[in-house]
Order: structure tokens, then C-alpha cells, then sequence
């Protein structure tokens, strides 16, 4: 079993894009369904932070 890993997760496609801290075993793949606070969204991109960081990478996710 992995170890979970935090993540940065955006939501595109708000009056605003907004942030929540997730955590999950690996990051998900693009076209992937994830759960946020605002339902289900699909994954558009994810990207790997900078060493030393205290996440793991940022996800970025819309609406459907």
C-alpha cells in the first residue's frame, strides 16, 4: 500500500479558481473523475512541485 502523498487541488471553471489540500496514494491522470468539495470534476493536468516542498505536485480539475 502507498504511502498518501498531499496535493494542491485547483478547480477551473468558478467565478474564481479555488484551492483545496487533498490527499491521495499517487496523482490521477488526465480525463480522470475526482471528488472535490464541489462534486465531481474531471482532471485537466497535474504537475510536480518543487523539491523541498511540502506538497507532493498540484492537480487542476473542472467542472464537467
Amino acid at each position: 500500500m502507498s504511502p498518501l502523498q498531499r496535493f494542491i487541488l485547483v478547480v477551473e471553471g468558478l467565478p474564481l479558481e479555488e484551492f483545496e489540500e487533498i490527499e491521495l496514494p499517487q496523482p490521477p491522470a488526465e480525463g480522470e473523475p475526482i471528488e472535490t468539495r464541489y462534486g465531481t470534476c474531471i482532471v485537466t493536468g497535474t504537475e510536480a512541485a518543487a523539491e523541498g516542498s511540502q506538497f507532493a505536485g498540484r492537480i487542476v480539475c473542472r467542472m464537467p
